[in-house]
Protein backbone atom coordinates (compact mmCIF):
# COMPACT_ATOMS: atom_id res chain seq x y z
CA UNK A 1 0.00 0.00 0.00
CA UNK A 2 1.35 3.41 -0.83
CA UNK A 3 0.62 6.34 1.43
CA UNK A 4 -0.34 9.72 0.04
CA UNK A 5 -1.32 13.05 1.48
CA UNK A 6 -3.87 15.54 0.29
CA UNK A 7 -1.07 17.87 -0.79
CA UNK A 8 2.73 17.79 -0.76
CA UNK A 9 2.83 20.54 1.89
CA UNK A 10 1.07 18.26 4.39
CA UNK A 11 3.96 15.78 4.39
CA UNK A 12 5.84 15.80 7.69
CA UNK A 13 9.61 16.15 7.51
CA UNK A 14 10.16 15.74 11.27
CA UNK A 15 12.58 13.12 12.46
CA UNK A 16 11.79 13.37 16.19
CA UNK A 17 8.68 12.89 18.27
CA UNK A 18 6.14 10.14 18.68
CA UNK A 19 4.92 8.48 15.47
CA UNK A 20 1.22 8.54 14.55
CA UNK A 21 -0.81 7.07 11.70
CA UNK A 22 -2.70 9.89 9.97
CA UNK A 23 -6.01 9.41 8.16
CA UNK A 24 -9.05 11.28 6.89
CA UNK A 25 -12.38 10.75 8.71
CA UNK A 26 -14.44 13.02 6.43
CA UNK A 27 -13.77 15.92 4.05
CA UNK A 28 -12.93 18.33 6.89
CA UNK A 29 -11.61 16.03 9.61
CA UNK A 30 -8.14 14.51 9.89
CA UNK A 31 -7.09 12.33 12.80
CA UNK A 32 -4.13 10.35 14.07
CA UNK A 33 -3.61 7.32 16.32
CA UNK A 34 -0.32 6.36 17.98
CA UNK A 35 1.75 3.92 15.94
CA UNK A 36 2.45 2.04 19.19
CA UNK A 37 -1.18 0.89 19.08
CA UNK A 38 -1.35 0.43 15.31
CA UNK A 39 -0.42 -2.96 13.86
CA UNK A 40 -0.71 -2.01 10.20
CA UNK A 41 -2.66 -0.10 7.58
CA UNK A 42 -4.22 -2.02 4.70
CA UNK A 43 -6.57 -1.68 1.77
CA UNK A 44 -9.21 -4.36 2.33
CA UNK A 45 -11.35 -5.55 -0.60
CA UNK A 46 -15.01 -5.19 0.40
CA UNK A 47 -15.67 -8.75 -0.78
CA UNK A 48 -13.50 -10.08 2.07
CA UNK A 49 -15.84 -8.58 4.68
CA UNK A 50 -18.64 -10.86 5.91
CA UNK A 51 -21.65 -8.79 6.91
CA UNK A 52 -23.25 -10.01 10.13
CA UNK A 53 -26.95 -9.18 10.64
CA UNK A 54 -28.48 -7.58 13.74
CA UNK A 55 -25.38 -5.61 14.76
CA UNK A 56 -25.04 -1.85 15.27
CA UNK A 57 -24.75 0.00 11.95
CA UNK A 58 -21.15 1.01 12.73
CA UNK A 59 -20.07 -2.67 12.59
CA UNK A 60 -19.28 -3.40 8.94
CA UNK A 61 -18.62 -7.10 9.55
CA UNK A 62 -15.87 -9.67 10.08
CA UNK A 63 -12.83 -10.53 7.98
CA UNK A 64 -9.94 -12.96 8.18
CA UNK A 65 -6.44 -11.55 8.47
CA UNK A 66 -3.52 -13.92 8.99
CA UNK A 67 -5.77 -16.65 10.41
CA UNK A 68 -7.46 -14.23 12.83
CA UNK A 69 -11.06 -13.06 12.61
CA UNK A 70 -11.29 -9.30 13.11
CA UNK A 71 -14.23 -6.96 13.49
CA UNK A 72 -14.30 -4.10 10.98
CA UNK A 73 -16.01 -0.96 12.23
CA UNK A 74 -16.82 2.40 10.65
CA UNK A 75 -14.71 4.83 12.69
CA UNK A 76 -16.34 8.02 11.35
CA UNK A 77 -19.78 6.67 12.32
CA UNK A 78 -18.60 5.76 15.84
CA UNK A 79 -17.42 9.37 16.20
CA UNK A 80 -20.77 10.76 15.01
CA UNK A 81 -19.54 11.76 11.55
CA UNK A 82 -20.95 10.74 8.17
CA UNK A 83 -20.72 6.94 7.77
CA UNK A 84 -18.45 5.41 5.15
CA UNK A 85 -20.24 4.32 1.98
CA UNK A 86 -21.13 0.63 2.24
CA UNK A 87 -21.05 0.17 -1.55
CA UNK A 88 -17.31 0.48 -2.19
CA UNK A 89 -14.77 -1.85 -3.78
CA UNK A 90 -12.36 -1.56 -0.85
CA UNK A 91 -11.89 -0.02 2.58
CA UNK A 92 -8.85 1.85 3.93
CA UNK A 93 -8.30 0.13 7.27
CA UNK A 94 -6.10 0.72 10.31
CA UNK A 95 -5.57 -2.36 12.46
CA UNK A 96 -5.47 -1.21 16.08
CA UNK A 97 -4.45 -3.30 19.07
CA UNK A 98 -4.68 -2.38 22.73
CA UNK A 99 -3.27 -5.09 24.97
CA UNK A 100 -4.54 -8.31 23.43
CA UNK A 101 -7.65 -6.72 21.88
CA UNK A 102 -7.51 -6.06 18.13
CA UNK A 103 -9.96 -3.94 16.14
CA UNK A 104 -9.98 -2.94 12.48
CA UNK A 105 -11.28 0.58 11.80
CA UNK A 106 -12.35 1.76 8.36
CA UNK A 107 -11.53 5.39 7.49
CA UNK A 108 -11.94 7.56 4.37
CA UNK A 109 -8.23 7.43 3.47
CA UNK A 110 -4.92 6.58 5.09
CA UNK A 111 -2.46 9.46 4.68
CA UNK A 112 0.77 8.12 6.14
CA UNK A 113 2.87 8.47 9.25
CA UNK A 114 3.57 11.78 11.00
CA UNK A 115 5.49 12.75 14.13
CA UNK A 116 4.42 15.01 16.98
CA UNK A 117 5.89 15.79 20.38
CA UNK A 118 3.59 15.08 23.34
CA UNK A 119 3.88 18.76 24.37
CA UNK A 120 2.10 19.78 21.14
CA UNK A 121 -1.04 17.79 21.97
CA UNK A 122 -3.70 20.04 23.50
CA UNK A 123 -6.52 18.94 25.80
CA UNK A 124 -9.84 18.17 24.10
CA UNK A 125 -11.89 19.18 27.16
CA UNK A 126 -14.14 22.10 26.32
CA UNK A 127 -12.97 22.19 22.71
CA UNK A 128 -15.30 19.63 21.15
CA UNK A 129 -18.79 18.19 21.37
CA UNK A 130 -18.96 16.28 24.70
CA UNK A 131 -20.19 13.14 22.87
CA UNK A 132 -16.98 13.20 20.81
CA UNK A 133 -14.43 13.83 23.58
CA UNK A 134 -14.39 10.33 25.16
CA UNK A 135 -12.53 9.11 22.05
CA UNK A 136 -9.97 11.92 22.02
CA UNK A 137 -6.56 12.16 23.64
CA UNK A 138 -6.34 15.72 22.34
CA UNK A 139 -5.74 17.73 19.21
CA UNK A 140 -2.87 19.31 17.32
CA UNK A 141 -2.69 22.28 14.99
CA UNK A 142 -0.55 21.20 12.03
CA UNK A 143 0.05 23.71 9.22
CA UNK A 144 -3.21 25.58 9.94
CA UNK A 145 -5.18 22.32 10.13
CA UNK A 146 -6.79 20.87 13.24
CA UNK A 147 -5.80 17.20 13.63
CA UNK A 148 -7.61 15.03 16.18
CA UNK A 149 -5.52 12.70 18.34
CA UNK A 150 -7.70 9.64 18.94
CA UNK A 151 -7.45 7.23 21.87
CA UNK A 152 -7.45 3.64 20.50
CA UNK A 153 -8.34 2.18 23.91
CA UNK A 154 -11.45 4.37 24.14
CA UNK A 155 -12.46 3.34 20.60
CA UNK A 156 -12.02 -0.37 21.35
CA UNK A 157 -14.03 0.06 24.57
CA UNK A 158 -16.80 2.13 22.92
CA UNK A 159 -20.24 1.64 24.48
CA UNK A 160 -21.63 0.42 21.17
CA UNK A 161 -19.45 -2.71 21.43
CA UNK A 162 -20.32 -3.34 25.07
CA UNK A 163 -24.01 -3.76 24.24
CA UNK A 164 -23.50 -7.29 22.93
CA UNK A 165 -19.93 -8.01 23.97
CA UNK A 166 -18.11 -7.63 20.64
Amino acid sequence: MSFSTTSPTKRSTRTTGEMFLRFQLDKQTCAVVPMLQTQEAIVLPAGRVSVIPNLPSCVLGLFNRRSNLLWLVDLPEILGLEPIDRYVHSYDVALLKVGQTPLAVAVRSIQGVVRFNQEEIRSPIGSFNPAFTPYLSGWILQEQELVLVLDPEAIINAKVFGQKGY
